[in-house]
């Protein structure tokens, strides 16, 4: 016990000269790189979990010479993480999570980025806003960086939101560059071209020499994306002219040389694709996370080599930066090695392994763009909807905490006591008539139950009768009819029949219980594409077995209202509609792009809508129904069952 003492008193007497040591602002680099890491493991060696937490937060911040730098800044947090249970700060809790994930980030290990951003939203309490905003904006960038628009735009906009309850212009701005470039990636130029020119007004007025240089050389890539390569030009000559009167992050120089560089490499004239390309190399001198195996370098020097015909040089230059573009999963990169194989090949008299990376090149691009397009221009169709309700929403319930914060301060002991009194008299009375409601609803919902179910009973009778009583009869009488021959009868019978089956399907689908839900609807959405003008999508997974026959039942007539409703009312030219299951919810979404309507003025009049029948059904099952629209921008019913 005497030499642990002993022990942990040596450990004591180092802490102290280290922390005076680095709290030298002007120590260098590599000195405090060393001695903070000594710090950080005496720290953990005394169980000082506050200070460890804290210095391995600065750790992080400290630059990284190469990638084991980046490996053991990961370890380091993850070691520190550990100990979270022991921390009280739900800001260095959660800041700690927000390390490890960026560590991930820098690895581009997006996956357990993402997770960790998500740890750290958990991690962090309402009074850490700022950083809250700050994950989710970080993990839309590692969502944008795997490709997934719906959860980036999520993300982005939900810090887009914090951010500007909290004020903060800035980090708004950086939310918008971050959406320019996700709707870049995605071909949806005109939005982002939008964002960037109001960034470079802004940046223009406020003087901010580095955000103007960074929003023309990201609209410069989008330029020659679509082709537009004097622009496109015009843009980075602009961009490199202003590199002097200000401060710029030194990893965007090279990258504007280099960018300058490839454009002469295709365009001509070939010496001034040399001049920018070693112009590029020395300012890459002075970045250390700029090196000779940086695809954005490796890019343009294979450019440069195959505009001066050294073919068997820019293939292997080329096939490097593929390598490396690969490695970091960046989408622009690995598009651009592949265009130049491919140009490399056809140059070099080898069409078929042209051809190859021409469809290397193609299957990237639908892989990315195509598994997100339905679902990325059905969820911006109505993702702006509601955003301004619940920017409205947020900023109330921001203010009414607020009001209550500063009346629970000036409140004193003895109207609190007043207070509570009463409160426990309106609670009691308050109680009483929440059990009484409560009771009515069930009462209420019980009936609505009893009601549709007797509904559908009935109906499936009266639909068994007219299928095997009428039906059968007007099938005989044809039969008969026809052996005669008389003109026309036979079509007429035909006629007559069909519309009896129509009205047995409509009171009761019997094809519901042959089939299921999802082919039951799935032949309902293709009778409407084939007897009306409306372009018809689906995306139907089965879910036989998973619900019951009566949440089938309802439903499938669910889909059925809200169908009619879109052919009588929404004036659409096409919907779609999703059906899928995860673990314990079933998911229906049918939306439409028609005339839409103005939802806060019909909030309460469901029976106008033609939406009384859709809320009943929809509580018989213990559903939610969520209705998003606006006038002009078409309208999406989901619907969320337990499975």
């Amino acid at each position: 016990m005497d030499s642990k003492f002993a022990f942990g008193q040596d450990f004591e007497s180092q802490i102290h000269p280290l922390e005076e040591l680095l709290s030298q602002k002007d120590l260098d680099d590599s000195l405090r790189f060393a001695q903070t890491k000594r710090l950080i493991g005496l720290y953990d060696s005394t169980h000082q979990f506050q200070k460890l937490g804290d210095l391995t937060i600065d750790f992080f911040h400290l630059p990284s010479p190469d990638f084991d730098t980046d490996i053991l800044k990961k370890n380091l947090l993850q070691r520190a993480i550990e100990f979270v249970p022991d921390i009280e700060s739900t800001e260095l809790s959660g800041n700690l999570y927000l390390k490890l994930a960026g560590a991930y980030f820098n690895l581009n290990d997006f996956d357990s980025a993402i997770l960790s951003y998500s740890e750290a939203i958990g991690e962090f309490s309402d009074e850490d806003s700022i950083y809250i905003a700050d994950a989710y904006f970080f993990r839309g960038q590692a969502h944008d960086y795997t490709g997934e628009f719906i959860p980036a735009m999520e993300d982005y906009h939900a810090a887009q939101d914090i951010y500007e309850i909290l004020g903060d212009e800035e980090f708004v701005n950086h939310v918008r560059a971050g959406t320019a470039i996700l709707f870049s990636k995605y071909g949806i130029y005109k939005e982002a071209d939008s964002l960037r020119q109001t960034l470079l007004e802004v940046a223009r007025e406020q003087g901010q020499v580095e955000i103007m240089v960074t929003q023309l050389y990201n609209r410069s890539n989008d330029l020659r994306k679509e082709g537009r390569s004097n622009e496109q030009i015009k843009a980075l000559l602009l961009a490199d002219s202003l590199r002097h009167t200000g401060e710029i992050m030194p990893y965007l120089l090279p990258n504007i040389q280099f960018a300058i560089s490839s454009f002469y490499g295709i365009h001509g004239p070939l010496d001034s694709a040399e001049i920018y390309f070693g112009r590029g190399e020395q300012l890459m001198q002075q970045v250390s996370e700029f090196n000779e195996n940086h695809p954005s370098y490796l890019a343009a020097k294979a450019q440069l080599e195959l505009s001066k015909g050294n073919l068997e040089s820019a293939l292997t230059i080329s096939q490097q930066a593929l390598a490396q573009a690969q490695q970091s999963r960046n989408m622009d990169h690995l598009l651009r090695c592949y265009h130049l194989l491919e140009e490399i090949y056809e140059k070099s008299g080898k069409p078929g392994l042209a051809l190859d990376y021409a469809r290397m090149r193609e299957t990237y691009q639908d892989s990315i763009f195509n598994a997100n397009q339905n679902t990325s221009f059905a969820y911006y169709q109505t993702l702006y909807e509601t955003e301004k309700r619940e920017k409205e929403v947020l900023e109330k319930t921001v203010e009414l905490e607020s009001v209550q914060k500063e009346s629970r301060q000036k409140t004193t002991l003895f109207s609190a006591a007043l207070f509570g009194m009463v409160t426990l008299a309106g609670f009691g009375f308050l109680l009483v008539r929440l059990k009484s409601s409560k009771k009515e609803k069930q009462l209420q919902e019980a009936f609505s139950r009893e009601l549709l179910k007797t509904q559908e009973e009935e109906r499936k009778r009266i639909s068994k009768d007219l299928h095997d009583g009428l039906g059968q009869s007007l099938l005989l009488i044809k039969n008969k009819v026809t052996l005669n021959q008389p003109e026309n009868a036979g079509e007429m019978l035909d006629t007559a029949i069909n519309e009896l089956r129509s009205i047995a399907r409509s009171l009761h689908p019997m094809q519901l219980e042959k089939l299921g839900l999802s082919q039951a609807i799935q032949e309902m959405l293709d009778q409407i594409d084939r007897e009306t003008d409306i372009f018809v999508s689906a995306e139907i997974e089965d879910c036989k077995g998973k619900i019951s026959k009566e949440k089938e039942l309802q439903l499938y007539r669910i889909t059925q209202e809200a169908i009619n409703n879109i052919l009588k009312h929404a004036e659409a030219d096409a919907l779609k509609l999703t059906l899928k299951t995860t673990q314990n919810k079933l998911t229906l979404s049918i939306a439409d792009n028609g005339k839409g309507f103005d939802f806060s003025e019909k909030f309460n009049d469901f029976q106008s809508l033609g939406l009384k029948t859709l809320k009943e059904r929809t509580a018989a099952i213990s559903g939610i129904m969520n209705i998003i629209t606006e006038k002009g921008k078409g309208t999406t019913l989901k619907f969320l069952i337990d499975v």
